[in-house]
């Protein structure tokens, strides 16, 4: 399991976790509410409603997040593979590799 699925498994269990606890938490305050059962329902959806509402804003911004990271993932790999190419270029011309590598230019 590569490291983008453990952290998309565990936004996933998070999401699901704060979700159902939400929801209790909604339940309960059913249960313990000294008002009408009208006032009760009307806050326990507006409540539902700010809930869905925060986690769809958290799952939206977390998508965004994991696709910049594979951006910025796959553009380090092409530097990669793009430097791999000139050192074997390099090596195939008879040069040294190491003279076309910029020490202050990263995989980045």
């Amino acid at each position: 399991m590569s490291h983008d699925d453990t952290s998309r498994n565990s936004g996933a269990t998070f999401l699901i976790g704060f979700i159902a606890g939400s929801m209790l938490g909604a339940g309960l305050a059913l249960l313990f509410a000294p008002k009408p059962g009208d006032e009760t329902r009307r806050e326990v959806a507006e409540r539902a409603q700010r809930v869905k509402d925060k986690a769809r804003e958290g799952l939206g911004s977390a998508s965004d997040r994991v696709a910049q990271f594979a951006e910025r993932g796959k553009a380090m790999v092409q530097t990669a593979a793009d430097k791999a190419r000139e050192a074997a270029q390099a090596v195939r011309e008879g040069r040294d590799p190491e003279a076309i590598a910029d020490p202050d230019q990263p995989f980045s």
